[in-house]
């Protein structure tokens, strides 16, 4: 594969480094929405070598908020009709999804983050992603849900939401290394399934409601 041929262009730095973790036994951690041990010849070196390996694409903002709140639509049997999403940021992630391939996957990976919670085909759902250098570290998210209730009345909720990226993202990455030094010092094996509530696109994991995603998280350490 690319690896063999040594093709740069072919290898994603998160693929480079998750290699390098696994030649070297080490645990590795994937914030990122890049592959990482996310590919079948990367997971499988991963579990051969017994590395505590997790991923990917670090959930800190409003895919979190998305998260959260679709589940109460679903529980209270209010049909969304549309969630529209628009968000700035102005950091190097947002200098990163200025290109329009970047921004294109981070877009259909929110929206699939939606759509595996209110499953509604004729739900409407779309995500717009700016840069907006401005705004240096911070990002904002300002988001729109038309829904529909009882006897078809029609209603919304809109919520906005301003954050520090950094701020946002480094407690969880110092919590991601403790859980997995704690696996590995314990002998913990292979894809951490239980720590999904910090991402996105948790590998191996369909379940995308953070409410269940967390009772999964308090439940394996509770059991074990």
């Amino acid at each position: 594969g690319a690896i063999e041929k040594n093709d740069r262009e072919g290898l994603s730095p998160s693929v480079l480094y998750a290699l390098a973790a696994v030649e070297e036994g080490c645990s590795f951690v994937n914030f990122t929405p890049s592959p990482g041990t996310d590919r079948p010849d990367l997971a499988q070196a991963a579990e051969e070598a017994g590395i505590v390996h997790v991923g990917k694409d670090g959930k800190t903002g409003e895919t979190l908020l998305k998260t959260v709140l679709a589940p109460m639509f679903v529980m209270r049997n209010f049909r969304v009709l549309s969630w529209e999403g628009y968000n700035m940021l102005g950091n190097r992630d947002g200098l990163i999804l200025d290109d329009p391939g970047s921004n294109a996957a981070k877009r259909a990976n929110k929206d699939r983050v939606l759509r595996s919670i209110i499953t509604d085909p004729d739900m409407h759902t779309r995500t717009r992603i700016d840069y907006v250098p401005s705004l240096d570290d911070w990002k904002v998210a300002w988001d729109y849900i038309h829904f529909e209730g009882f006897l078809g009345t029609r209603m919304s909720m809109s919520f906005l939401w301003q954050g520090c990226d950094s701020m946002l993202a480094a407690p969880l990455v110092l919590d991601l290394v403790r859980f997995v030094a704690f696996e590995a010092a314990r002998g913990g094996r292979g894809l951490q399934k239980q720590l999904a509530p910090f991402f996105k696109n948790p590998i191996g994991v369909d379940e995308h409601d953070f409410h269940a995603q967390f009772d999964a998280l308090v439940d394996f350490y509770r059991n074990s």
